[in-house]
């Protein structure tokens, strides 16, 4: 889930603070018991503020879990903690030289209380490929189908999604017949017409395969797979509670860079539940 805007910030530093001062909150009674947790003193959450390697990006990048925990038995973390209301950060145990172990699958998605608009993965056309086989499916859930004016925009599409309007009809023409049209000198109008019709069917087709395949929703919900531990999230957190991510309720839309050439295929919640 993507990171990185101010009231974002807040919301995972005052989640380490509450967490730090309050172990024995019974709001973190399933969290502790699910990871098997059971002794507190040593253990204290750390919020993430590095990059790490993606290997569907095959860059470093900032990661699926907003916060995990360790287990440190360095005298110098109280010291931290007392002069840092109870915050820590990967930095300042980079930086203070603290010896600890990260605990396994310990990763949180951390949510501001009231949010109810965040991205669940944001794929470009190379991570898409590498998710799912083929740019074609990612080039037709990208098209310009709304607007005679923008018709003409769907040539960039295709470049943007290193494909072309050929590969995507003989990829797509035995599911859409119509497509074949497009090579055929008809009306914008009918031309809108099929390509919202491949823009229905792209958007469809991607979902029905996330939804189909247990390892795809790994990779996509927790970032099981592509980060070391314990850089994916295995929970998330939202309104003070604490759950166990499996799946999110999502749609497929396009990103908002497209009119600039900055083609993206992103996943946002359908609603706010997290199954």
């Amino acid at each position: 889930m993507n990171r990185g805007t101010h009231s974002g910030d807040l919301a995972e530093i005052e989640f380490v603070k509450r967490f730090n001062s309050q172990k024995n909150n019974q709001d973190f009674d399933f969290y502790i018991k699910d990871l098997g947790i059971e002794e507190l003193n040593d253990i204290y959450m750390v919020r993430v503020t590095t990059k790490q390697y993606s290997k569907l990006s095959h860059q470093t990048v900032m990661t699926r879990a907003d916060t995990y925990l360790i287990n440190s038995k360095d005298q110098l973390i109280n010291k931290l903690l007392y002069e840092n209301d109870y915050y820590l950060d990967e930095n300042m145990l980079i930086n203070n030289h603290i010896n600890y172990s990260s605990i396994d699958y310990s990763g949180i998605s951390v949510k501001m209380s009231d949010s109810s608009k965040f991205q669940i993965l944001k794929l470009t056309p190379d991570s898409f490929k590498n998710l799912f086989g083929e740019y074609e499916l990612g080039a037709g859930a990208s098209i310009y189908c709304l607007k005679q004016n923008e018709i003409e925009k769907n040539d960039s599409v295709f470049i943007g999604w290193k494909t072309t309007k050929d590969k995507v009809i003989n990829r797509y023409k035995n599911d859409i017949p119509d497509l074949i049209k497009l090579n055929e000198n008809i009306s914008v109008i009918e031309q809108i017409k099929i390509y919202k019709e491949l823009k229905e069917f792209s958007n469809k087709r991607i979902a029905e395969i996330i939804n189909n395949d247990s390892h795809l929703k790994e990779i996509i919900f927790n970032g099981y797979h592509i980060y070391e531990q314990p850089y994916s999230a295995s929970y998330f957190y939202k309104g003070g509670k604490i759950k166990k991510l499996n799946y999110i309720p999502f749609t497929v839309t396009t990103g908002s860079g497209r009119s600039n050439g900055n083609f993206t295929i992103v996943l946002k919640p359908k609603n706010e539940t997290v199954d």
